[in-house]
């Protein structure tokens, strides 16, 4: 997933109205009252907040929300909801649209492996395996600066099963393996839409504000303000690894890994394994009662040459079952 900061959506007030008058309506009656109005709650805020207006409308839109609705679904309990709805979303023309739990309800699930681990798979092969982005940017810099250290001759970055991150993470990862500039993308809100009515041509892209500063907070700022934010990575003369490279991909490399994936592919890196996920917006969580909060797509994305990765991904060099592409790298690389 690719998270931004929390802070005050422009459809906040919107929301407001929609709960206060769900919460009227859960009051009037029926025992299904409380799960009709976060149903109900839950169609408002991803209309109101989903980038692109055609996602939330046409045959697959209204056949997700007839699933919501139905009594029989919606008299199941929390658990067996939560996963009921997040099987619905997977026939959306999007991603990102999941319920989920209010943090504490339900307990963690964190696993308390690191972020970033660098292993040596091979002889003067260095294996940089990510767990998430989601950490100091300053942990994958001393990482990469330990590889840059070595002898290593070539740098396997292992993206099997990375569900995704914040974009700073990547940046510092992207930064020890490229020194000149890099147009990484850039997002579009509903606010974009509402102006251009569709997606920008190359033309429109150019003329897409690139972010001054590559923090979460200048991001969701520029957004709000803009509706669409470009991500530019700035040239710098700091060491980065000049040896071989190969990236390993599987079904659930997503979201932020997928335009790293896709640059460095682009660029002659060599990908081994499956076709990434598919699963490239910007999301941000919503509140919706006690127990629940809706995780919502509120900016799409786009590589500078207009490429939507999501519900498409980024198919590899060499395609092989995920559990083989390390022994594909090492052979590639001449360990074997």
């Amino acid at each position: 997933m690719f998270h931004v900061i929390s802070r005050v959506h422009p459809i906040a007030a919107v929301l407001l109205l929609i709960t206060a008058g769900l919460a009227d309506f859960a009051a009037a009656g029926s025992v299904q009252a409380p799960r009709t109005a976060l149903v109900e709650r839950a169609i408002a805020t991803a209309e109101a907040a989903v980038p692109n207006p055609e996602f939330v409308s046409g045959e697959h839109w209204e056949q997700f929300t007839r699933t919501l609705r139905d009594p029989e679904v919606q008299s199941l309990n929390d658990e067996e909801f939560r996963r009921a709805f997040n099987r619905a979303t997977d026939s959306l023309a999007f991603t990102h649209l999941r319920l989920h739990w209010q943090p504490g309800v339900r307990g963690g699930d964190e696993s308390d492996r690191p972020a970033i681990e660098l292993s040596w798979p091979g002889d003067r092969i260095a294996m940089v395996q990510l767990r998430m982005f989601d950490e100091d940017p300053a942990v994958f810099t001393e990482t990469m600066n330990a590889v840059m250290a070595s002898d290593a001759e070539a740098l396997i970055i292992d993206l099997r099963s990375t569900p995704g991150g914040s974009f700073p993470t990547a940046a510092a990862l992207s930064r020890a393996l490229r020194r000149e500039a890099v147009d990484a993308g850039a997002f579009l809100t509903r606010a974009w839409f509402a102006r251009h009515g569709d997606y920008p041509d190359l033309d429109q892209y150019a003329g897409i504000a690139a972010l001054e500063e590559l923090d979460l907070a200048a991001f969701a700022a520029q957004l709000q303000r803009d509706g669409a934010a470009r991500l530019v990575l700035p040239a710098h003369d700091d060491p980065i690894f000049e040896g071989r490279l190969v990236i390993l991909t599987d079904r659930d490399t997503a979201s932020t890994c997928e335009p790293l994936v896709y640059l460095l592919q682009q660029q002659g890196v060599p990908v081994i394994g499956e076709r990434t996920a598919g699963a490239m917006l910007s999301a941000e969580h919503f509140p919706m009662d006690e127990t629940f909060r809706l995780f919502v797509p509120v900016a799409d994305y786009l590589t500078p040459d207009l490429v939507r990765l999501d519900r498409n991904g980024i198919r590899p060099d060499i395609e092989v079952p995920a559990s083989q592409a390390l022994e594909r790298a090492l052979a590639m690389l001449g360990s074997l």
